[in-house]
Order: C-alpha cells, then structure tokens, then sequence
C-alpha cells in the first residue's frame, strides 16, 4: 500500500470519528496508535509510543501550562480583578459606548495576567453584563465587546496557546511572548475605535447615562480596586521580560502571587482552592491528552513524509509568498467556523509548519498569526467558547444577537492579521529589541 494511500486513509478515519462524536484526543490516539503500529511495527511503534508520551508529559516547558491555569483560577474565583471593570469605567464612562469600551480596556489588562480567554470573558463579563443592560446597552454590541475583549487573554502574555505553539514548533516562548505584546495592544484599541463609532452612529444602542461621569476623586479612588492585577502584571511579566525568570518561572511566581494576594484581601478560601485545584486539573488533562496523542499523530505524518510532499506539490503552483498566505489563512478561517481550533492547531501544525518556514515566514511572526486565528475561533458559531460563556450570563440572547454582535469584531482580527502581514515589524520589533532568553 502506498504512504499516500495511508495518509488519505489515516486523515479520512480521523475526520469520520470526529463525525461520529469521538473526542478530538481519543481519536487522534487511536488513528495516529494504529498508523504507527502498521507503519513500524509492534515492537518499534509500541516502543515510540510510549517515547513520545514520556517525553511530552514530562517537558520542563509544559510544567508553565497548569501554573498558569491554576493562577488563572485562583484569580477568577476568589474575585481578584472585580473591581477592575468599575475602576476602569470611571475613567473611560464619558466615552460613546464607554461601558463597552470599559469592557475591552479591562478584558486587555486582566489578560495580562490570566493567560486564558474564557476566564477573561467570565470574570469581566460577570461584572460588565449587569452595568450595560441597565444602562440599555443593545445585546449584540454587550455580546460582541466581551466575547472579542476576552479572546486578548490569548494575544496579550501570558498566553497557553504560545506555549503550545513554541514547544510544538521549537519556536522561543519568551519571543512569542514579547511578539504578542504590541500587537494586542494594537487590537484592543481597534476594538476600542469600533466601540467608539459605533455608539456615535447608533447612540440609541449604547446610550449615555450621568453615572459614567466621574469626579477626578472617585476616578482616583477607583485606582485601589486594580492594585492586585497591577502586581500581578508588574511581578509576572516585569519579571520575565527583564530576564529574570523564563516563562515557567514565571507561572510559578504568579501563582504564588496570585495566592498571597487573594489571601490579602481575604478571599482565599477552602471552596475557591477546591475549584481551583479542579479546574487546573480538568483543563490540563484535557490539553495534555490532545498534545500526547498528537505527538504520536504527528510522528505517523512524518513517517509518511506529508509535508515534504505538500511543500512539494504546492511549489509546483508557482505560488507567491502572499498568495500562499491567503490560500492558509482563508482554509483557517473556513475551519474557525466547523472545528474545535486549538485541537486543530495542533493537529495541523506539524504539517503546515514546514511549509510555512519553507517560504521564508519568521516562526515567530506565524505563532502570532495563529494565535489571532484562535481569538477568531473562540467567537465564531457553533463552537466559539467565549460565546458560550457570554451566552450563559445572558440566556434572553438569540443566535441573531450573537451573529451581528461579534461579525464587526471578526472583521476587525482579519484586518490585523492584513497589517501584520504588510508590516510584521508590529509583531517582531519588541522581541529583537527585547532579545528574550532561554525558552
């Protein structure tokens, strides 16, 4: 049988599982176990098998992942970062749509700190929500604002998805992180301009209301609500970005961080610890099972030489760097709508890399392009996670509010992802200046 037949046999298993229901792990376990035992062997494939388990489930870089959950637990349910909704809203509250806009500014900050989107989303949702629906905000911008807002707790460091990107792709995590800094800064204040002009074309949606204007006291009053994010930010990422620790280092003094300051304003408690505990696990189970079980389907694609014989067939195309560009980056975005995109990712990385490096695209710049495709898929239907969690605090709203709420701020990631490709500067000048360490 020839490798390409294998390799159509193998993919087309794998999506008919995924069709029928299966996990994403469990079946990319049992097609990339069984694509190895016929290829190698028993003795060879159960012998690598169990290599490539040992060697991803014991990786120094990996320890970062469930200290980084685990800080972004402990921050989300013992209530640290609550008050930074209100804070920030008394500075930007006489804006158009100022709430909303408050949301994004504060979905930016917590992110610096928490690593994941879906806890950004919940935790600046659980306060946001209530604040613009009695101001009469219209549901798709409140819908929109957050669920765009949260997905910068994945472009902004700390990001997970970076951690995987740069182990996977034996890319720099510290370069990732310094590249992710400018442009999520970038996009929040595109979310914030959107926000903005939009409460001007439309003011009866985002309606003014005389509590958003603050006195210059209670503005700086509210400064003492986000001292506890502030630390976190200055202790965590100050700390890595000045060369102190790598990124590991890092997950672990937010962590103890993080849990000196929820014991500071008393809000550690027993119950906050169990769930904390629970969610880390959980959450890592489920990440490390999909990146053990990938790394065997990845090592059967490189017994198949897939890659090689993609570079290969796409060269013939006589395709332009740019032209390729698009043909990947629209195949992502057909899949942010049908799939799950962070198992995909890496499902797909050990294929698409080659042929990205082989182009001449800095792995650096490309990590942070996948990235914002991930921000896309966590708000785009069916299987758009932030969605969910926005959804859940307000079950009144309609798959129509949820289309027309987050469609601009779609629109909005695909233009940047256009600058970064005209100007890659935006993503690569901190990291050259910044000369990050080790990984």
């Amino acid at each position: 049988m020839s490798e390409a037949l294998v390799g159509s046999f193998l993919l087309g298993s794998m999506f008919a599982l995924f069709a029928i229901g299966l996990e994403i792990a469990f079946s990319m376990a049992l097609v990339g176990i069984a694509g190895l035992l016929f290829l190698s062997g028993w003795k060879v494939g159960l012998g690598v098998i169990g290599s490539i388990a040992w060697s991803n489930a014991t990786s120094f870089t990996f320890i970062a992942l469930p200290l980084f959950i685990f800080m972004s637990a402990i921050l989300m349910h013992s209530g640290v970062g609550k008050g930074l909704f209100s804070a920030i809203a008394k500075w930007v509250g006489f804006l158009p749509g100022g709430m909303a806009v408050a949301s994004v500014i504060s979905c930016a900050v917590f992110s610096a700190v928490s690593g994941s989107s879906v806890a950004t989303a919940a935790t600046i949702g659980m306060i946001a929500i209530p604040e613009m629906l009695k101001r009469g905000y219209a549901k798709p911008l409140i819908i929109g604002s957050l669920a765009a807002g949260g997905t910068l707790g994945i472009l902004i460091p700390p990001s997970v998805p970076m951690i995987l990107y740069g182990v996977m792709t034996e890319t720099s995590i510290g370069h990732l992180y310094a590249a992710g800094m400018i442009p999520g800064l970038l996009l929040a204040l595109i979310f914030c301009a959107y926000v903005i002009g939009y409460a001007l074309r439309y003011p009866n949606e985002a309606p003014a209301s005389p509590d958003d204007r603050a006195t210059l006291g209670e503005k700086l009053r509210g400064l003492r609500e986000i001292w506890p994010v502030a630390v976190l930010i200055t202790v965590v990422l100050g700390a890595m970005y000045a060369g102190i620790v790598t990124p590991t280092e890092a997950a672990a003094l937010g962590c103890l961080v993080s849990l000196l300051i929820a014991m500071t304003i008393r809000a550690l408690s027993v119950e906050v610890m169990k769930k904390a505990f629970l969610e880390t696990v959980r959450v890592t189970s489920m990440v490390m099972l999909i990146i053990i079980f990938s790394g065997i389907f990845s090592h059967v694609i490189a017994l198949l030489g897939m890659p090689k014989a993609l570079l290969s067939g796409i060269s013939s195309l006589g395709l332009p760097a740019w032209g390729f560009f698009v043909l990947v980056f629209t195949a992502l975005l057909v899949i942010a709508y049908a799939l799950e995109e962070l198992s995909v990712m890496i499902i797909i990385l050990p294929i698409l890399f080659p042929l990205v490096t082989a182009f001449g695209f800095d792995p650096v710049w490309f990590g942070i392009i996948m990235v914002v495709w991930l921000e896309i898929g966590f708000i785009t239907p069916p299987v758009g996670l932030n969605l969910f969690v926005i959804q859940g605090m307000m079950p009144e709203s309609t798959a129509g509010d949820v289309i027309r709420g987050t469609t601009p701020f779609v629109l909005l990631m695909i233009l940047l992802v256009a600058l970064l490709f005209v100007f890659p500067e935006i993503a690569l000048w901190l990291p050259r200046q910044m000369m990050t360490g080790p990984k």
